[in-house]
């Protein structure tokens, strides 16, 4: 399925080319290495202005990060495409994607691939700086997918998208990615909790030293 992603990619950017002419000169794009997930392909094609990943996570939320440099300010467009593996133990049925940078952009042309049949639920564009948290000052935009088909382990999610940004010559990004195992997977991990959560107190208090 992941050869499949380049295609889309390449159609997608070529239909906006004559709107939006990008002047980015190199971009990079890899996986943070906490092992959430791992990029085994990156791939940067400067015809189309495009990031290419494949790759296979394991647990979220999972982080993608890029830098992008330009010849100036003058409002590039990057389009990022995802081609992704389950690795997890449950099915997804929904995915959710948050995009910070330090610099205003803006989020477009969101795009589900794989498989043919999810849909975007919902899209945040940046709107001020974050107040907390690990991205503060940063600003985020987010959306999710929905599923017709569950995602189960074993098989890719592929989507994409388009960012706007100005204001420098050299930006900085990540891509959070979260998914979102079906309901009878959350009372699985819930019921387990409450099953194993006895049998940790008991061993919490035979380790106790006695007075």
């Amino acid at each position: 399925m992941k050869v499949l992603i380049g295609v889309f990619a390449v159609s997608v950017v070529l239909a906006f080319s004559s709107t939006s002419r990008a002047s980015i000169t190199n971009a990079w794009w890899w996986d943070d290495y906490d092992g959430a997930i791992v990029c085994s392909n990156a791939t940067w094609n400067p015809a189309t202005d495009a990031l290419s990943m494949t790759g296979d996570q394991y647990w979220g939320p999972a982080h993608m990060v890029g830098t992008v440099d330009t010849t100036g300010p003058e409002d590039p467009t990057l389009t990022l495409a995802n081609d992704i593996e389950n690795d997890t133990n449950f099915a997804w049925t929904s995915y959710i994607v948050n995009v910070y940078m330090s610099n205003t952009f803006t989020l477009a042309n969101v795009t589900p691939l794989i498989p043919g049949d999810w849909t975007v639920a919902s899209t945040t564009e940046p709107s001020s700086p974050l107040p907390s948290g690990p991205y503060t000052g940063e600003y985020e935009a987010s959306f999710t997918l929905v599923d017709g088909t569950p995602v189960t382990p074993g098989n890719d999610i592929a989507f994409q998208y388009q960012l706007s940004f100005s204001g420098a010559s050299h930006f900085a990004f990540t891509e959070e990615v979260i998914p979102v195992p079906e309901p009878a997977a959350f009372q699985f991990a819930a019921l387990g909790g409450l099953l194993l959560a006895p049998l940790a107190f008991a061993r919490r208090r035979r380790r106790a030293p006695k007075a």
